[in-house]
């Protein structure tokens, strides 16, 4: 017979056991499901801080990319600028190449020291109000190597600007240097003339078309043997006595300065002849034993000898262009 009893226990107990196991299931999802969301959510802090990571390294690498290209433009720019400065300071060397040729010759005889640099002269003719010749130089250059063009005008005078008056050939006159030089007598030096040739004496003058001699001069044939009415001279004693001996011909002028006080004197002995003009800035005493001749034109001549004149750079004239 079927027993009852353990039947009703089966079915009284079942259910109790379905519910804790469901329990137990239930509990244990939870703390499945817990587990894979930190997981997850660790998984996603992880991304995170990667991606923050990469982003970080993108910017760092931006960041150095465009300091390397900054850099690379900057040398690069400061070599363009090294080069630059360099065809500039060659232009610069070789205006004053130029103009320094230009003080004693003809501007189609310029020599070009850079065989680099381009060049073009313009040349006019001016006239003073005592008929000195000024000549202006329009010079223009351009470096090949670049595009560096620069332009200068340059005025060529006499150092001669005035030539001694008749008065003045036979008068002492304390202003004779600012007449003749624009300098006055204590400004006046050596360095004024382009190419003076200074000594302490007239003996063995080399051959020059400007002497200035500190102390006495006697002349004699043999030292100015190179002085002619197409080459004259211009010789300046500063504190020293004159003499021209017998057979000497000098052609040009003769200036006798002090500041000494002293009374200096000049002496030309007979045989002896001055073609141009004998000039002193004091009193001195002038014994004339052979030819004094004033002349005009060896005058004119000396003016405009090319080792007397002088060239400057007209102020504002300089452009540059790169």
């Amino acid at each position: 017979m079927f027993n009852s009893a353990l039947l009703n226990s089966i079915l009284l107990t079942r259910p109790l056991l379905t519910r804790s196991s469901l329990t137990r299931f239930s509990l244990k999802s939870i703390a499945d499901t817990m587990k894979m969301l930190s997981a997850y959510r660790r998984k996603q802090q992880g991304l995170f801080i990667i991606s923050s990571v990469l982003v970080l390294l993108s910017i760092a690498a931006f960041t150095l990319t465009s300091v390397t290209v900054a850099v690379s433009d900057f040398q690069a720019v400061q070599e363009a600028l090294g080069v630059t400065q360099e065809r500039y300071l060659d232009t610069k060397k070789e205006m004053r190449n130029i103009s320094s040729q230009l003080r004693t010759q003809p501007h189609n005889t310029v020599a070009l020291g850079n065989t680099s640099i381009a060049h073009t002269i313009v040349s006019s003719v001016y006239h003073g109000s005592e008929a000195q010749t000024v000549k202006a130089f329009d010079i223009r250059l351009h470096h090949a190597k670049s595009n560096t063009k620069v332009k200068q005008r340059f005025l060529r005078y006499p150092s001669l600007i005035k030539i001694p008056t008749t008065l003045q050939a036979t008068t002492p006159d304390t202003n004779l240097t600012q007449w003749l030089f624009n300098r006055s007598a204590s400004a006046l030096m050596p360095t004024y003339f382009p190419l003076s040739v200074v000594a302490s004496s007239c003996t063995d003058l080399d051959e020059a078309t400007m002497h200035w001699i500190n102390g006495d001069c006697e002349l004699n044939k043999n030292d100015v043997e190179h002085s002619s009415s197409v080459n004259p001279m211009l010789l300046i004693i500063k504190n020293g006595h004159l003499t021209v001996l017998g057979g000497t011909s000098f052609y040009g002028v003769i200036i006798l300065l002090s500041d000494d006080g002293i009374v200096y004197s000049a002496t030309v002995k007979h045989g002896a002849s001055i073609n141009g003009a004998l000039t002193s800035s004091h009193t001195i005493t002038v014994q004339n034993d052979g030819a004094l001749t004033y002349s005009p034109h060896v005058l004119r001549t000396l003016q405009q000898a090319p080792k007397l004149a002088k060239i400057i750079a007209v102020p504002g004239s300089w452009h540059a262009q790169f």
